[in-house]
C-alpha cells in the first residue's frame, strides 16, 4: 500500500459517486441518467471497497468488504447492460431488462455478500488482500464478460440507426470505455508481469473515473445550462472531498480542528454557490424560454404582415380599375364638354368629385406600388441614364404647375472635367468642361423619385420662392459618412421610428457600389421641417404634424416609395431642415456610370421571377401634372373650363 492511495482511492471513488448522484439529480426523468448513477455510483463502491479491503488487516472485514466490491462490480454489469437500452433514446422494451435486471442483481448480490461462491477467502501480502475465488466465480465472469460485449453491440447498432447529434454521444461512450478497459489491460497484463504481482491493480480501478466523465459528458452534452450546475456541483464536491479527506488522515489535533473548520466554511460557501448558479441558471432559462416565445411571435408577425401585403396588392388592383373609370367619366364631362353643364353649384361639385377620385386612385396605385416594391415584384428595368437631360425633362413638364404657386424651379449643375481632356492636353478642346451626370438605372423609377420630391418642395411652400434642384459628383465615402450619421441618429430613437430605414429591398440592391456617386438635391424656401419629425419622414404614411399645408391632400406614402426605389439603384435618400420656415432640402444618391458592371454582378445574384413581375401602377390617363391637381379652383375657373372649346 502506497501513500497516494489514501488520496487518490477516496478521491476517486467519493468523485465517482458524485458525479452519479449529481448527473441523476438533474436528470431525473430520463432514464440514461439513472442508469449512468447506477455505473457511476457502483464503481464508486468498487474503488472503496477495494481500497478499504487492503487498508484493514482483519481477515473477516476484508472478506466482506472484497464481497462488496463484486457487489458493486455485478451492479456495473448490470448498469452497462441496460445503458444501451435507454441512450441515447429509450427503447420501447427497456422496462422489460430493467425489471428482469433488478430481480437479477437482487439475488446475485444477497448471493455474493453471504456465501463463498465467489469470493471464497483471502490471504494478505505486503501490498493488500489476495483472493481465493469460489467455485461459482465463472458465473460472475460469464455475466461481466457478455455484459461488455452485448453492450458493446446494441451500442454500435444504436450508432448506425441514429442521427449525428445521437453519435456523437454514443461516440463517447466508446472513447470512454475503450481507455478505461486499455488501461485496466496494461494494468493486469502488462504491469503484472513486470511487476510479478497485484501490486499496481488500483490504478486499473482509478481509470474508472475516465468512463465516467465521459459518459457524464454525453449524457448532458447538449444541456448547456445544466453542464454549468454540474460542473460547478463537481467542482465543490472534490473541493470538500479534499478536505474530509484530511480530517481523517494522521494528523495533530488542532490540524484536524482547523480542517473541520475549514470544511464548514467551504461547504457553506459550496451551498451558497451552487445555489447562485441553480438561481441563475433559471433565470437564464427563462430568459431562453422568452426569447422563444419572442421569436414564435416575431414569425407570426411577419406572416401576418405578408398576409396583409398580399392583401392590399389585391384589394389596390381591384379597386384601380373602378376608381380609373370614375375619373375618367368625370374627366370627359368636365374637361372635354361631353355633357353640358351649366350650374356652377354642380360643376364645382363634379370638380370636387373628380379631383377626390383622382386622389384616390393615386392612394390605390401608390399602395399597389408599395405591395409590389415588399414582395419584390417590381420591374426594373435598367439602363445608362443621362441625369442632366431626365432633370431637365421633369422641370419642364413641371414648371406650369409650379408657376401658378409663384414658384420657380431652377436647376444647377457642377460641372466636372472631360476623362478625355485630361489625356489629351493640347487636343484643342482640351478647356472644354463636361456637364452629363451619366448613372445606370431605370429612368422611369429615377423620374419617379425626381417628381415626388419637386413636388412636395411645391406643395409645402406657401409663399412666392426658388427651388432650386443640383447635381453634383461625390466619393463614395462621403454618402457613407453622411448616411451612417443619419442612421445612428434614427437608431437612437423610438423603434416605431425606426422603420424609416427598414428597407424592403433586396441586400443586394442596397450595396452602394463604385468609387463616386452623384448627389442629385432639392431645397425649397418653404415652410421647413421640424428637427423632430426628420427622422419620421420615410416611414409609410407619416405627414409632418401641423405644419402640412391646408391645401395639401397628400397620403404619406410618395417618401417611403421614393425611398425603395433609390435604394433599387443602390443609392441612399435623406433630409436636411433648420427648422420651420427656414425650408428644406432633399438629397439621394446614385451610383456614377463607372459602377456598371458592378451592379450588374450583384443584381444577377438576386432570385427572380420574371413573370411575377409588374410595372410601377399608375392611375389611368396619370401624367406628371396630376402630381400637384391638389389646389383648389375658383367657381369662374371652373366655369371657363367647362365652357372652352
Amino acid at each position: 500500500m502506497h501513500g497516494y492511495d489514501f488520496m487518490l482511492a477516496p478521491l476517486i471513488s467519493l468523485l465517482c459517486m458524485a458525479i452519479g448522484l449529481i448527473v441523476y439529480l438533474n436528470n431525473r426523468k430520463d432514464s440514461s441518467g439513472k442508469a449512468f448513477a447506477i455505473i457511476s455510483i457502483s464503481l464508486g463502491f468498487w474503488i472503496l471497497s477495494a481500497f478499504l479491503s487492503d487498508v484493514t488487516k482483519n481477515e473477516f472485514y476484508s472478506l466482506l468488504l472484497n464481497r462488496v466490491t463484486f457487489v458493486s462490480l455485478f451492479f456495473f454489469m448490470g448498469g452497462l447492460l441496460y445503458l444501451p437500452f435507454v441512450f441515447p433514446a429509450r427503447k420501447k422494451y427497456a422496462n422489460y431488462i430493467k425489471y428482469f435486471l433488478i430481480i437479477f442483481l437482487f439475488f446475485a448480490a444477497i448471493f455474493t455478500f453471504l456465501s463463498s461462491g465467489i469470493v471464497a477467502s483471502i490471504t494478505f501480502e505486503q501490498w493488500g488482500s489476495n483472493l481465493t475465488y469460489g467455485k461459482y466465480f465463472l458465473v460472475f465472469e460469464i455475466f461481466a464478460f457478455g455484459s461488455i460485449i452485448i453492450s458493446l453491440i446494441l451500442s454500435i447498432i444504436n450508432y448506425v440507426k441514429s442521427e449525428p447529434e445521437d453519435r456523437t454521444k454514443l461516440r463517447l461512450f466508446f472513447e470512454g470505455l475503450f481507455i478505461f478497459v486499455l488501461i485496466t489491460i496494461v494494468i493486469e497484463v502488462v504491469v503484472r508481469n513486470i511487476v510479478g504481482s497485484d501490486e499496481f491493480y488500483r490504478f486499473g480501478n482509478y481509470a474508472a473515473i475516465v468512463f465516467v466523465a465521459f459518459i457524464a459528458y454525453a449524457i448532458i452534452k447538449h444541456q448547456l445550462f445544466n453542464i454549468k450546475v454540474i460542473l460547478t456541483e463537481i467542482g465543490v464536491a472534490i473541493v470538500n472531498i479534499a478536505i474530509l479527506e484530511q480530517i481523517f488522515l494522521p494528523r495533530s489535533s488542532w490540524q484536524v480542528a482547523v480542517n473541520v473548520i475549514l470544511l464548514i466554511i467551504v461547504a457553506y460557501g459550496s451551498y451558497v454557490l451552487v445555489k447562485s448558479v441553480i438561481w441563475e441558471i433559471k433565470q437564464k432559462e427563462q430568459l431562453q424560454d422568452l426569447t422563444i416565445q419572442l421569436s414564435q411571435a416575431n414569425s407570426h408577425l411577419k406572416e401576418l404582415d405578408e398576409m396583409k401585403t398580399e392583401f392590399v396588392s389585391l384589394a389596390s388592383h381591384e379597386l384601380l380599375t373602378p376608381v380609373s373609370a370614375i375619373e375618367g367619366y368625370l374627366s370627359m364631362m368636365l374637361d372635354e364638354h361631353l355633357a353640358k353643364v351649366e350650374d356652377p353649384t354642380a360643376i364645382r361639385y363634379m370638380d370636387r368629385i373628380y379631383r377626390s377620385s383622382k386622389r384616390l386612385a393615386r392612394l390605390i396605385s401608390d399602395m399597389l406600388n408599395i405591395s409590389r416594391i415588399e414582395e419584390g415584384r417590381l420591374l426594373v428595368e435598367k439602363k445608362d441614364v443621362n441625369l442632366t437631360e431626365l432633370i431637365k425633362q421633369v422641370i419642364d413638364e413641371i414648371k406650369f404647375k409650379a408657376e401658378e404657386r409663384k414658384q420657380r424651379v431652377v436647376f444647377e449643375k457642377s460641372e466636372i472635367r472631360s476623362t478625355k481632356s485630361e489625356t489629351i492636353s493640347n487636343d484643342k478642346n482640351s478647356n472644354e468642361l463636361n456637364t452629363e451626370f451619366m448613372t445606370y438605372g431605370d429612368p422611369d423609377k429615377i423620374k419617379e423619385v425626381v417628381v415626388n420630391i419637386i413636388g412636395n418642395s411645391i406643395k409645402y411652400s406657401k409663399n412666392p420662392g426658388t427651388i432650386t434642384v443640383s447635381i453634383k459628383k461625390v466619393p463614395k465615402v462621403t454618402v457613407e459618412d453622411v448616411w451612417k450619421r443619419v442612421e445612428g441618429e434614427i437608431k437612437g430613437r423610438p423603434l416605431d421610428d425606426q422603420e424609416a430605414i427598414k428597407s424592403a429591398v433586396d441586400p443586394h440592391f442596397r450595396e452602394i457600389v463604385g468609387d463616386e456617386q452623384i448627389l442629385i438635391s432639392v431645397k425649397d424656401q418653404g415652410i421647413g421641417i421640424p428637427k423632430e419629425e426628420l427622422p419620421r419622414l420615410f416611414k409609410k404614411f407619416h405627414r409632418v404634424g401641423d405644419y402640412t399645408t391646408a391645401e395639401s391632400q397628400g397620403t404619406g406614402l410618395g417618401l417611403y416609395i421614393s425611398r425603395a426605389l433609390v435604394e433599387l439603384h443602390h443609392g441612399r435618400i435623406w433630409a436636411d431642415s433648420e427648422g420651420p420656415s427656414h425650408g428644406s432640402t432633399f438629397t439621394f444618391s446614385l451610383p456614377d456610370i463607372s459602377a456598371k458592371e458592378q451592379i450588374i454582378g450583384l443584381e444577377k445574384e438576386i432570385p427572380q421571377d420574371k413573370e411575377q413581375l409588374k410595372p410601377l401602377a399608375k392611375p389611368m390617363n396619370a401624367n406628371i401634372s396630376d402630381k400637384f391637381e391638389n389646389f383648389p379652383i375658383s367657381d369662374e375657373e371652373l366655369k371657363k373650363r367647362n365652357h372652352t372649346k
